[in-house]
């Protein structure tokens, strides 16, 4: 690490000396500045130039530009398709500088229904080198929709549920699941943020737009991510809004959601964002029943109401700063609160239904953003995100009784349902992440990144947890890894760009291990493991045409371990503190078109193929007798998939898309450890969809039901084929079945969006739904939401 920082200087520092003689061009003055949109966001490829001159340039994606041009006097104009021209008199200097900068706001340019705007930043992130889909929530934002049921509609990927409210939620994205595929929120990981504040209980509101990266991940977000990633970006406008919601629902749901933001006229700013969920649960599932005498499960299956599984949380996220300041474009302190209270209803097998257990948790997440652009020399940006998460965690199983799902049970004759737990204990996370961004040159720019994460789970209660405890349960649980990555981007013209890149991994892990796996008792010692690996790739996109885009990137890839796969949840969950990094090669191409025609249609098109090689593959496997989940290193796994979208836009009445998705994830370890050649060598993995896919449909009339309104009609279909749960070739005749659903929505917004009331049918026709084997999903629910919207320009 040291060596490539020297480097990174050196480079700055030629880069610095060429900025300045630049600078002093005979004659000349060098105009620069940055460009805004109205609600503070960076406005990408605004023509900037002197009028009725040659002189000029483009901004960046940063909003940035600068140009030399000679002494005098000008108007400096302002030019983008779908924006007002901005123009400002200035006075250059020769060998002087001048800073311009200007707000732009947005106009409507009607063509028939068609309304032309410029490039906003959902393409400009589509439009990457990069194999990334970034969606627009605030589309959504008069839905019910959580932030994972927004990521289900998007192509490629799968939402899979536990259950129903603030169940346990995993992402699929082309076929790589749960800690395969890493959350951010703000570039921040999630991972150590509590099951309080996730996206299985965040609103849709809590975002502005949702990026999902498929394979190849940028350096910029330090992960070790192996099948994706998916960036949750907050809303962080510089102008005024308020937003409050209600919504009420079947099975006694209640979801409320205020945000709030101002930015003074100096830059100072408060954003808060406060959500909370509670529900009964009380939906009914399909299953099979206990007979409490003889022990026995039925042969066939009954209807069961839930009838232990509320569940309640409350979280508030508060920043404040300054922004677009000398000494900072961004300079934020932050905190989070947030709470749950969980009952567990059932195992990881939903006939093994329990009465009493629960589990609760609280996060408290402080955390520091700071971020400045041309530092010390013109185009040196420098990002650094600072977060200390402390996560408390409980989890009870006191009751001495075995249930059925008809609610009856026997008296046991030991404490527990399942395994007896009063446990306590903290998780501790610190993260550090910095970004270094330099434009040495008009077409070169290059990157640097480093992660630092630091685990830390300890029991606090020793009475709590002492009935129950082992000689691993007092044991050091630490994680300790550090990312060092670095790319240098080739920008050729706005029509072809490629990325190289470098990851670097040093971790450090410290746990109980069972050192007699050979025998039916466990016996633990603390052992500590370090590793040290490496990964690379690069990225290019071309523009053969304005309207098409070519895509291709290659990766070896690794992912850590998580918290979780090491240690365990405590509950439901047993760790290994032995597990592998997993490692893979991975590539994507990609193809998209989009054009606009006759006036009044929009087509887009995308496709895209992936390829996965992954070594020591960790896997996810259910334990039959208590149903209870641990993992393993399986070993070689390869994916070959593909996916493709198609979206018809007709102005702005009319919209209609689809998705589909297949991949064959099939097992490649060809012999177990005695030699022996695997049965399954070659099947599918289990439990994993392999075939899914989604549509939707959206109509609006404006000017109904008055000045300013707007009625919208909306349509979701979404398919997951079959699939097994157990290796087809060892007989598995358990097959997950395939599934159909429909959702129907409609939505009155009045008065320009300040008023909305939305009303949704979830599950139209009531179909059995599941994600994981046996445990079903809520049937159709019905939802009423009101919102109510303001926003105010601060130009």
């Amino acid at each position: 690490m040291r060596y490539v920082l020297v480097l990174f200087i050196c480079i700055l520092q030629t880069g610095g000396g060429a900025a300045a003689v630049a600078q002093q061009r005979t004659g000349q003055a060098l105009v620069k500045g940055r460009v805004r949109t109205a609600d503070g966001h960076p406005a990408a490829y605004v023509a900037v130039f002197l009028q009725n001159t040659q002189y000029g340039a483009v901004t960046d994606e940063e909003g940035a530009f600068q140009f030399h041009a000679p002494a005098g006097q000008y108007t400096l104009a302002t030019s983008l398709l779908g924006y007002e021209s901005r123009s400002r008199a200035v006075t250059l200097g020769a060998g002087r500088s001048a800073t311009v900068d200007f707000v732009i706001s947005e106009v409507q340019h009607e063509l028939g229904e068609v309304t032309v705007t410029g490039k906003s930043k959902v393409q400009l992130v589509n439009e990457s080198a990069f194999n990334v889909v970034s969606v627009d929530a605030q589309a959504l934002h008069n839905t019910t929709l959580s932030l994972t049921h927004a990521l289900d509609r998007i192509s490629g990927v799968k939402i899979r549920e536990t259950g129903g409210v603030g169940s346990n939620t995993q992402v699929s994205l082309n076929g790589f699941s749960g800690r395969h595929v890493k959350i951010f929120l703000d570039g921040v990981p999630m991972e150590g943020f509590g099951s309080a504040f996730q996206i299985n209980n965040m609103p849709v509101n809590f975002a502005e737009r949702i990026e999902v990266y498929k394979g190849v991940v940028p350096v910029e977000l330090g992960a070790d991510a192996l099948g994706g990633a998916i960036n949750i970006i907050s809303r962080q406008t510089g102008n005024t809004w308020l937003d409050a919601a209600y919504s009420y629902g079947s099975f006694n749901t209640h979801k409320s959601n205020v945000s709030f933001g101002h930015t003074a006229p100096g830059g100072f700013t408060v954003m808060l964002n406060a959500y909370q969920n509670y529900s009964d649960n009380n939906y009914r599932v399909k299953t099979r029943l206990l007979n409490l005498e003889t022990n026995n499960y039925s042969q066939e299956d009954f209807w069961f109401e839930r009838f232990h599984d509320n569940y309640h949380n409350e979280a508030v996220a508060v920043k404040a700063g300054f922004v677009n300041r000398p000494f900072a474009d961004r300079l934020l302190l932050g905190l989070t609160l947030s709470r749950e209270k969980a009952d567990i209803q059932n195992a990881n097998l939903m006939k093994i239904v329990y009465g009493g257990r629960e589990r609760r948790a609280q996060s408290v997440i402080p955390t520091l953003n700071y971020e400045k652009r041309n530092l010390f020399v013109p185009n040196l940006r420098l990002a650094v995100t600072m977060t200390a998460n402390s996560v408390r965690n409980n989890n009870i199983d006191t009751l001495a009784r075995q249930y059925n799902w008809n609610r009856e049970y026997r008296v046991k004759g030991a404490k527990g349902e399942g395994l007896y737990s009063m446990s306590e204990y903290d998780n501790r996370n610190a993260y550090v992440t910095a970004n270094l961004g330099y434009k040495f040159a008009e077409h070169h720019s290059i990157a640097l990144n480093n992660q630092y994460s630091r685990f830390v789970r300890q029991a606090t209660d020793a009475a709590a947890n002492g009935e129950n405890s082992t000689a691993a349960t007092f044991m050091r649980r630490t994680n300790a890894k550090n990312v060092l990555g670095a790319s240098y981007r080739f920008e050729i013209d706005r029509r072809l760009n490629v990325s190289v890149f470098g990851k670097f991994y040093d971790v450090s892990v410290r746990g109980p291990i069972n050192v007699e796996t050979g025998s039916t008792t466990s016996v633990y010692e603390e052992q500590q493991r370090d590793y040290r690996t490496s990964g690379y790739g690069a990225a290019a996109t071309w523009f053969p045409l304005a309207s098409l885009q070519l895509k291709a990137s290659f990766e070896k890839a690794c992912r850590l371990p998580s918290e979780n796969e090491l240690f365990g949840d405590e509950s439901l969950e047993t760790g290994d503190a032995s597990l592998k990094p997993e490692s893979s090669r991975n590539v994507n191409l990609n193809v998209s078109f989009s054009s606009d025609f006759d006036g009044a249609h929009s087509l887009y098109l995308d496709a895209g193929f992936i390829y996965r090689d992954t070594r020591d593959y960790i896997r996810r496997r259910i334990e039959q007798r208590y149903g209870g989940a641990y993992y393993v290193n399986h070993g070689k796994v390869r994916n070959v998939g593909f996916d493709c979208e198609a979206r018809y836009f007709y102005g702005k009445a009319f919209s209609a898309g689809g998705n589909f998705t297949w991949q064959n994830i099939r097992n490649m370890e060809r012999y177990d450890v005695g030699g022996r050649e695997l049965i399954y060598y070659r099947d599918r993995m289990p439990n994993v969809p392999y075939m899914l896919g989604s549509a939707d449909a959206g109509y609006n009339l404006y000017g109904l039901l008055g000045r300013g309104s707007r009625l919208s009609f909306g349509y979701n279909l979404r398919y997951v084929h079959s699939f097994f749960r157990d290796w087809e070739s060892e007989g598995g005749d358990i097959v997950i079945p395939g599934q159909l659903s429909h959702d129907v929505n409609i939505a009155c917004a009045f008065e320009d969006g300040r008023y909305n009331v939305a009303l949704e049918v979830n599950n139209v026709a009531d179909e059995i739904m599941y994600d994981n084997y046996s445990l079903q999903k809520p049937g159709r629910s019905i939802s009423v939401k009101f919102r109510y919207f303001l926003f105010k320009n601060r130009l």
